[in-house]
């Protein structure tokens, strides 16, 4: 019944957050020189109720006639697909690698581990995905510079398609995954060496049971839960820090449609798009929640 209660007032605190994002909107429109949703005629308060209302049958207006969630479908399958990759590539090395210097405190794999990525920290993405545009796309020729897929491709072979949006897709995931990565890695890392500080590790071992057996079975186990709440966090800070990279990488995705949409003052895209990445991030931290809340005992108790 407790742990209803929190799910629940959790759910109605993000509906909260939702409707004060469309109150800020709305103020900033009221404010922007020359722009004012719904016209001048009626007052503040019946245009941003029939504005709120609009954007809760999914009528976020039209940009030459064509309806601005056909525009951002269009984009939407392209940083799915970045962002997917993206993930894949933050957990496929940041796990592993977490064990690794968690386990080895101390021992020259940590300091290696633990160097490298104190480096990856201190340097931006824009600046990473820099360094990958000239190594692999202008030095050695590799991976294509720009784009999402290749034009050669386009309405050909499903599998042509797949291996092209594929290429051009890794070198911005991977800009955007050493970073979010990299702070993976490390909690993860101290984790480990904090259930390594209880007591029953050092009873399991005390018993005969091996130490890759309790550190696989109980430590990982142990260590690794705070990250699976996490999770929401995580895939919502990538696909809204996608923005940034798909502009660098002229990535065909919903990043650079609203760089683009806010550089030309198209405010009915960039309102859409404030909403959307808005609500992924609330949504991404309502999971999150709702997740430690269901697995964390010590959030159960009242």
């Amino acid at each position: 019944m407790w742990l209803t209660f929190l799910i629940t007032r959790r759910i109605l605190i993000f509906g909260l957050q939702i409707i004060g994002i469309t109150v800020v909107l709305f103020a900033l429109a009221e404010f922007y020189p020359g722009l004012h949703i719904g016209g001048t005629v009626n007052p503040w308060y019946v245009r941003y109720f029939w504005w709120a209302s609009n954007i809760l049958r999914g009528n976020f207006g039209t940009v030459q006639g064509i309806p601005v969630t056909t525009l951002v479908a269009e984009r939407l399958g392209n940083t799915l697909f970045l962002s997917t990759l993206t993930i894949t590539i933050v957990y496929s090395f940041a796990i592993p690698l977490g064990y690794i210097a968690g386990r080895y405190k101390g021992k020259p794999p940590e300091r290696v581990i633990s160097i490298v990525n104190f480096i990856q920290l201190t340097i931006p993405a824009y600046i990473f995905a820099l360094v990958l545009q000239w190594v692999f796309a202008i030095h050695l020729g590799v991976l294509p510079l720009r784009g999402s897929v290749s034009v050669l491709v386009v309405g050909g072979d499903f599998i042509e398609v797949l291996i092209s949006r594929f290429q051009h897709a890794i070198l911005p995931a991977f800009s955007m995954a050493m970073l979010a990565g990299s702070g993976i890695l490390q909690f993860l890392a101290n984790e480990i060496n904090d259930q390594k500080s209880f007591d029953y590790p050092l009873t399991a071992m005390s018993k005969g049971v091996p130490a890759t057996n309790v550190y696989k079975k109980h430590i990982f186990r142990n260590s690794i839960l705070p990250l699976c709440t996490d999770l929401g966090t995580t895939i919502a800070g990538i696909f809204s820090g996608s923005i940034i990279i798909e502009q660098m990488f002229t990535f065909n995705g919903l990043g650079n449609f609203f760089v683009s949409a806010a550089m030309s003052g198209n405010w009915t895209i960039v309102t859409f798009m404030v909403m959307f990445y808005s609500t992924v991030t609330l949504f991404g931290f309502l999971v999150s929640d709702i997740l430690l809340t269901i697995f964390d005992p010590r959030i159960q108790v009242r």
